[in-house]
């Protein structure tokens, strides 16, 4: 893979490991030193960085939805409930962008945690073959700054395949 940050020389993901989910038509690279979580045998589905006492864990999640419809109805919906469900939600930014290969969309929005924490969220989406696929980064808004390179990363490294795999 590309150095995503030419820019700067600088690697934000050097020591990475790549992570599938949904039968290996998924995958990401995170940071080596992440936990990567199992849902089921096969299935990782989220990566946190390394814990850190008692601040949030920047993570990033990937989730798999059935979509009966057009990528841009499905991604309001869960606006809507997202700013229903989390306390002091705020949307920064939308656009349209490609996602892991496949027209998209791209969120950028704020709220507090139960505990009070402003925590920034940044979620991509796509529909392909029926499935909505998300990828959601969330990290502690004083930290954005610092894991901006590392959550551009790992966005830019998502892979959604739409061909079966065959078992080796």
């Amino acid at each position: 893979m590309a150095d995503v940050c030419t820019e700067s020389g600088h690697d934000p993901l050097s020591g990475r490991m790549t992570v599938t989910a949904h039968g290996g038509r998924v995958s990401f690279d995170v940071p080596v030193a992440w936990e990567a979580i199992e849902l089921a045998p096969g299935e990782v589905v989220a990566a946190v960085e390394p814990d850190d006492a008692d601040r949030f864990r920047t993570n990033v999640v990937v989730t798999f939805t059935p979509v009966g419809g057009a990528l841009v109805d499905w991604d309001h919906e869960t606006s809507l409930r997202e700013a229903a469900e989390l306390d002091g939600y705020l949307l920064l930014d939308r656009e349209d962008v490609e996602v892991g290969g496949h027209p998209g969309t791209r969120r950028l929005t704020t709220h507090a945690t139960p505990a009070g924490e402003s925590v920034t969220t940044e979620r991509w989406c796509t529909v392909v073959d029926g499935s909505g696929i998300t990828l959601v980064a969330r990290v502690a808004t004083p930290r954005v700054p610092e894991m901006a390179k590392v959550i551009a990363a790992v966005a830019a490294s998502l892979v959604v395949r739409t061909e079966r795999l065959v078992a080796a």
